[in-house]
């Protein structure tokens, strides 16, 4: 008997020991319902379940203040936000312990585009109100540089205003604006809904409007999960790029109801046409446009000093495929 109880004892132990072994780290990923955050979901709908090492939960944000404020108080370990943000963030770290962040990569190129509620070209904007996701937006930064070369004066010859993704389309619609330039896919549902039109041509070759950032203490501390994630955001963007080309779109469409909640039609035509040059393509931030967006931010006084990029990236887990 007694045998048999040591037996069961060490069985125990072993099942605690292999239990204790095989605890995964956890990663709060922020979101938002926006095409170009497609990876994040697509990487948790196709690898969560498979994942060894990191057990990661998605949190669902309506605005990427909302974001800031999280990654600020820790909330959230990760997040796809527009880098004017993440070099205010780290520019000023006054009373935030959480606020060591890396630049681990970008997951997509362009995405973002220029409607107005009457059809014309960029001359038709003079004198109105245009929504951005934010004055600290790369949209905003891209606005005023190509209204400046049309001899445009932001704040006189026409007015920039931050809107948020949910109020975009009563916002137009109402009147409250004239154009909005958005990530998709709110132009393309404005085109639809609130008989918007595209811009008549191609003004805006915006790179990278939003890049990947993880928080130190998880890279640095827990490296082996975090690579596993960041392997997996690459694989996403491979996943949608072949079924944009193969299908359509299609089995993406899908995924995205459950996260985004947007027509399967809608997000077929916007990735299917390219809205905004929508592309994924996993690759490492280039360090000059990093240091462009951060001279108009320093411009705009949205940052009071500069950030040492050698300290900000770190990529060493973001392998794009060659």
């Amino acid at each position: 008997m007694k045998k048999i109880v040591l037996w069961l004892y060490l069985i125990y132990l072993a099942t605690i020991s292999s239990a204790m072994g095989l605890e995964k780290n956890q990663l709060r990923v922020g979101y938002l319902s926006l095409l170009p955050q497609l990876p994040i979901i697509v990487s948790y709908e196709n690898d969560r379940l498979n994942f060894n090492h990191v057990d990661v939960e998605l949190i669902k944000f309506t605005s990427f203040t909302s974001v800031e404020a999280a990654l600020r108080v820790g909330a959230i370990h990760a997040a796809s936000i527009p880098i004017p943000i993440i070099l205010s963030i780290v520019s000023n770290l006054h009373d935030c312990k959480e606020c060591d962040l890396r630049i681990v990569g970008a997951t997509h190129i362009g995405g973002s585009t220029l409607v107005s509620k009457s059809s014309g070209d960029i001359h038709s904007l003079k004198g109105q109100m245009i929504g951005v996701p934010g004055l600290d937006s790369v949209e905003a930064f891209f606005m005023m540089d190509i209204m400046a070369e049309k001899g445009f004066q932001f704040g006189l010859d026409y007015k920039c205003i931050g809107i948020t993704f949910d109020s975009a389309i009563k916002d137009i619609q109402s009147d409250k604006i004239k154009a909005f330039y958005l990530p998709e896919p709110w132009p393309s549902i404005a085109v639809k809904k609130a008989g918007a039109a595209f811009m008549d041509e191609p003004l805006f070759d915006v790179d990278q409007p939003t890049t990947l950032l993880v928080m130190s203490e998880k890279m640095m501390s827990h490296e082996l999960p975090t690579t596993e994630w960041l392997q997996s955001i690459v694989r996403a963007c491979d996943f949608i790029e072949n079924d944009i080309t193969k299908t359509n779109a299609m089995q993406v469409a899908i995924i995205q109801q459950k996260y985004f909640n947007f027509s399967k039609e809608t997000v077929i035509q916007s990735l299917t046409q390219r809205k905004g040059g929508i592309q994924f393509k996993p690759k490492i931030p280039d360090i000059d446009y990093i240091n462009k967006v951060m001279t108009k931010a320093t411009e705009l006084k949205l940052i009071m000093r500069s950030v040492a990029f050698d300290q900000l990236l770190n990529t060493k887990g973001f392998i794009p495929k060659k």
